[in-house]
């Protein structure tokens, strides 16, 4: 049997058997997701939502405000940018943070070999790969940049609160463009406000799966509009909106080492589905330490021993943020991970 043969045997035997595969695993995981589901549920009512969480967050914010970081110019422009419009587009280059190179020179690699893997026959279907727990922690460099101070003060600014640091998502996105997983319009469930920070890895232009959000105005639609947390493919939102012309959202084109600010839980948001070039991003995640939902905060494929074993070798002064469930009160902190992710296939 040739090598070409045995892959196309592979290949069709995967195939074949993918499907139930991934219902077999989708419906383990919902029995799983059942405790988590069940307090989302309630966090979402809204007697319990607009009684209890949001006056005792207000509280939370209104006690924190003396203790915010003070901001330079450029940090506060990023802000107020945020506040405004729940958007802001830079650069590595403008935000000058320390180690910015050591980020791309350590992510390069991975890109490569997501790239490489995006092409095996056991992949194909795939539109979305994801950089893996090994990976990272290989390259050290990545989830560190994610604890830099200038970020950090951005972020507890934006919130409010003091930060929790969800770690990051590195996606490889393949240019197919299939309108499914992270690519439909939707809002994060995880908190209040939350803010992810993507670094383009390579250059990313219209045809190359930007990352898209809604304007301030047609967000503000949305969310008097839709049901909590519906998510709409792109004709349904040209649809509800009656406008084929685009025009009311964002798209993040960029060269490489692009950096966006966003609020996740406020936009709505999606990786529009790249047609002529894949894309390569990490999408860093931070919320407050005391999040609304913290059974969906956990999305870093580092486990929770490899968080702690991490967090423990860092500087004193970045310790804690990325187990920031240490100090999450009450039964919050023992609800079981929501294990309900964006199917790739």
């Amino acid at each position: 049997m040739g090598i070409n043969t045995f892959y196309q045997l592979r290949h069709l035997r995967f195939n074949n058997l993918a499907p139930l595969y991934f219902l077999g695993r989708r419906v383990a995981n919902k029995i799983l997701s059942i405790p988590s589901d069940l307090a989302f549920w309630l966090n979402s009512t809204d007697w319990f939502e607009q009684s209890v969480l949001f006056p005792r967050y207000q509280q939370w914010r209104l006690r924190h405000k003396a203790a915010l970081p003070v901001l330079e110019g450029a940090e506060l422009a990023i802000v107020e940018q945020l506040e405004q419009e729940g958007i802001c587009i830079t650069s590595l280059a403008a935000l000058a943070i320390p180690d910015s190179q050591k980020l791309l020179d350590a992510a390069d690699p991975i890109s490569k070999e997501l790239a490489q893997l995006s092409r095996d026959p056991s992949h194909a279907g795939k539109h979305t790969l994801m950089a893996t727990a090994t990976q990272l922690l290989q390259h050290p460099q990545i989830l560190g940049w994610g604890l830099s101070t200038r970020l950090l003060k951005i972020v507890e600014s934006y919130l409010g609160l003091p930060v929790g640091y969800g770690g990051l998502s590195f996606y490889y996105s393949v240019a197919d463009g299939r309108d499914a997983g992270p690519r439909i319009w939707h809002r994060d469930k995880e908190d209040w406000r939350m803010v992810k920070v993507a670094v383009y890895l390579n250059n990313v232009d219209e045809f190359g799966g930007p990352y898209q959000c809604v304007n301030a105005a047609t967000n503000n639609f949305l969310l008097t509009t839709l049901p909590k947390y519906k998510g709409l493919n792109h004709t349904q939102m040209q649809t509800l909106l009656d406008d084929p012309s685009d025009n009311w959202l964002v798209s993040c084109i960029g060269e490489t080492g692009t950096v966006i600010f966003t609020d996740t839980s406020r936009c709505y948001h999606r990786g529009k589905p790249p047609i002529h070039t894949d894309r390569a991003a990490i999408f860093f995640h931070y919320f407050s330490y005391r999040p609304k939902n913290p059974f969906y905060c956990d999305r870093s494929p580092l486990s929770s021993q490899q968080i702690v074993e991490f967090d423990q070798q860092l500087p004193p002064e970045q310790q804690g943020y990325l187990t920031w469930r240490d100090r999450y009160p009450l039964i919050g902190r023992y609800i079981p991970k929501n294990q309900m992710r964006v199917d790739n296939w």
